[in-house]
């Protein structure tokens, strides 16, 4: 079966179909106008919406094997993501931890050599 299917408003990596897009437009457009009347010039989606999906439509949604497949592919890109990111961090401040603990070992060698421990 073949959906024509839009991105998530929040969560764009998630590809709806039609009756979840319908569903979910409608909670982020109540949240909006609900939370409009407290804080007028607030811009984006309404601090409401984004927690709505994330403990009520996305628990949901998984229990379906269209979306669930989405969300394991989007776990996965964001582990190697991860991955990457950290190999980076590693690779630009772990230089600099070396060095740290070679000036820090060569003061503590200079200290205690000329008894200033």
């Amino acid at each position: 079966m073949s959906y024509i299917s839009k991105s998530h408003p929040l969560c764009g990596w998630l590809r709806l179909q039609p009756q979840d897009y319908a569903r979910t437009m409608q909670e982020l457009l109540n949240q909006r106008d609900d939370y409009l009347l407290i804080k007028p010039d607030h811009s984006g989606p309404a601090p409401g919406y984004c927690a709505w999906v994330w403990s009520v439509e996305l628990p949901q949604l998984a229990n379906n094997p269209y979306y669930a497949a989405q969300i394991i592919e989007r776990v996965g890109d964001l582990e190697l993501s991860s991955s990457q990111l950290s190999d980076a961090i590693e690779a630009a401040v772990g230089n600099k931890l070396a060095e740290l603990q070679s000036v820090d070992s060569e003061a503590d060698k200079l200290r205690a050599a000329g008894g200033l421990d």
